[in-house]
């Protein structure tokens, strides 16, 4: 029901009572002004009756008295009228000719108490009005009452009783409220449509703004008001509708412009520009404020950590892995996990990697040969390319299909971050590359003696902390001189890549092979015994010497000397430990070269030796 409704209800629910308590007014009023004048038409009656009694009896003429009454009942409306004596003019007088005594319990009544009595009827044709009137005898009075009856001043002698009718009365009222009610229908009819007509443009104009600004409220501002034909409601409705086309232009501008500042393009479901623009500039506050924290992280691994915190605690995600691939040596590094890596990705090709598209499990059944699948999970593999030689997998699991459903609407959220954080990430790999560089000999691809200063101020305590062992090799090719002189360096540095490269084949990825300086190389063989560590070193002397160094038309191959020493068995310094395993080499060189020197105390006895070092 709408307001026009309601206040035409409320209008004519208002005219309603009014009509009602009018006519109820008016019926009560005129029966009450008909029941005043037969009450006074009946009293003066009775004065008509006394008077004519008296008369009667004052000229001895009652026995004609009956006549007297009968012309009375004559008189218009009075229906019946009738005389009872009281017991004291009964003793006195007897019953009368016509037997005027009490004929029923208000006429005794009104004998008794000397008070008038009233008795209404009504029924559906007919209205009649029964009054009884006592006559009270009084010395005062002209006559003197008292003169002719046994009594005193007071006492009741008689009682006149009456029937009227009072039906015209109740016609006339009927008639009369009839035609006020008429007047007054009539009446409330013209006003309700005067006010229908006042009301209807302005009641219009209200409908039409109240639509429109539900429409606004649920985002859509394209709808106008309609502003009637009064030139006041045409007025609101142009300021209202200027409006509405200024927040519908501004509103659109702002959330076309302030969303390109995303990377995410799959804008909000939403219809409505504010929540729209609202949910954009929380989420860019979000991004910005994320943005500013990992320009300071000092590590790669802290931006890691930050990434990896907004996706815990702002996108609620409890089981996911950040993996780096890099694209040049095709390695995979899980470098943030909260509840294990759900795949081999470090051991093969990650298939999102591969082919830099979303590996979604819903799609296909077991779509990546790397994952390990349970019947309760689904996987969601994003990669993110952050440069040329690195991209980064999102890899996520859920157990059910709500939360599945929840994560992939979640997916151009967590590229916003992602997309943030690449600057950052670049950089920091960029300063891991250079440090790695700096570390790096660039002719063999071996750590360089910075790195190996480094790993003994680093590295080495932790290994006495933890016993864990070291065999420290030292290598040197043996005449190696001769072969600059011979063949030029060109040919030199072929022979120390060939050295490098049966250096790295023999040993393993935990150890680490370093170019000390020329053509002397250190190898740190970790968690090593004496007996690996004369192993290695053999197997990288026999197979130098298998090899064949191409110098223009000619060929040739050389060999090595090798001096080792155990870190810290022989010494709990790693300083003295490599100059231990010089002073092997050293030895091993004075005694024909080409063999493995094992570091021995008693070496330094030799004077020529000690006047080395």
């Amino acid at each position: 029901m709408n307001s026009r409704q309601k206040v035409m209800l409320i209008l004519i629910g208002l005219f309603l009572t009014f009509f009602i308590s009018m006519v109820v007014i008016i019926t009560v009023n005129f029966r009450d002004f008909g029941m005043h004048g037969a009450e006074k038409r009946a009293l003066l009656t009775a004065e008509v009756v006394k008077g004519g009694l008296t008369a009667h009896m004052v000229n001895g003429m009652m026995d004609k008295r009956s006549y007297f009454l009968s012309q009375i009942e004559n008189i218009e409306n009075i229906h019946a009228i009738w005389i009872a004596r009281s017991p004291i003019v009964i003793k006195q007088f007897g019953e009368g000719m016509n037997n005027e005594i009490a004929r029923d319990e208000i006429d005794k009544q009104v004998l008794q108490t000397g008070k008038i009595a009233k008795e209404m009827t009504e029924t559906t044709t007919k209205s009649t009005l029964r009054m009884t009137i006592p006559f009270v005898a009084s010395a005062f009075g002209t006559p003197n009452c008292l003169r002719c009856h046994d009594a005193k001043e007071g006492d009741v002698l008689g009682a006149v009783s009456m029937v009227i009718d009072v039906s015209d009365v109740r016609g006339s009222s009927f008639s009369t409220v009839g035609y006020i009610s008429a007047i007054a229908i009539i009446i409330m009819l013209i006003i309700l449509l005067v006010v229908n007509k006042f009301l209807k443009p302005y009641l219009n104009i209200f409908y039409s703004i109240k639509e429109v600004m539900t429409a606004a409220y649920d985002g859509n501002y394209s709808k106008r008001v309609d502003g009637g034909k009064l030139f006041e409601s045409k007025a609101v409705a142009d300021m209202l509708n200027s409006l509405l086309s200024k927040l519908q232009k501004v509103f659109d501008e702002i959330d076309n412009k302030v969303y390109i500042f995303l990377r995410n393009k799959n804008k909000s479901n939403n219809y409505d520009p504010l929540i729209n623009i609202n949910n954009t500039i929380n989420q860019l506050s979000d991004i910005y404020k994320f943005k500013q924290t990992i320009e300071h992280d000092e590590e790669l691994q802290d931006i890691y950590e930050r990434l990896a915190y907004v996706f815990s605690n702002k996108f609620n995600i409890e089981d996911f892995s950040i993996i780096e691939a890099d694209r040049l040596s095709g390695m995979k590094t899980i470098v943030y996990t909260t509840k294990g890596c759900h795949c081999t990705v470090e051991d093969g090709v990650c298939r999102a990697d591969r082919i830099n598209l979303i590996v979604d499990s819903t799609i296909f059944d077991k779509t990546c040969d790397k994952f390990l699948e349970d019947e309760e999970s689904e996987y969601l593999c994003i990669p993110y390319s952050i440069s040329n030689e690195l991209n980064l997998i999102i890899s996520i699991v859920t157990r059910t299909k709500e939360e599945g459903t929840r994560i992939r609407n979640l997916v151009g959220m967590i590229e916003d971050y992602v997309a943030t954080a690449q600057p950052a990430i670049v950089s920091k790999k960029l300063m891991q590359i250079l440090n790695k560089m700096a570390r790096i000999d660039q002719l063999t691809g071996m750590f360089n003696r910075k790195y190996l200063d480094e790993f003994a101020e680093t590295s080495i305590p932790q290994a006495l902390r933890t016993e864990t062992p070291y065999g420290v090799l030292m290598i040197d090719i043996d005449f190696f001189k001769m072969i600059n002189d011979t063949y030029g360096h060109d040919v030199g540095d072929e022979g120390i890549r060939i050295v490098s490269r049966v250096i790295k084949d023999s040993i393993r990825k935990s150890d680490i092979a370093i170019r000390f300086g020329g053509e002397e190389f250190i190898v740190l063989l970790y968690n090593c015994n004496r007996e690996y560590l004369r192993e290695v070193a053999e197997k990288i002397r026999v197979n130098f010497a298998k090899q064949v160094i191409s110098a223009g038309n000619e060929s040739f191959s050389k060999t090595l000397s090798v001096g080792a020493v155990m870190f810290p068995d022989d010494s709990e310094s790693i300083w003295k430990c490599i100059k231990y395993a010089d002073m092997s080499l050293y030895y091993a060189k004075e005694h024909g070269r080409n063999q493995v020197v094992v570091y021995d105390p008693e070496i330094i006895k030799d004077a020529s030796m000690k006047d080395q070092f």
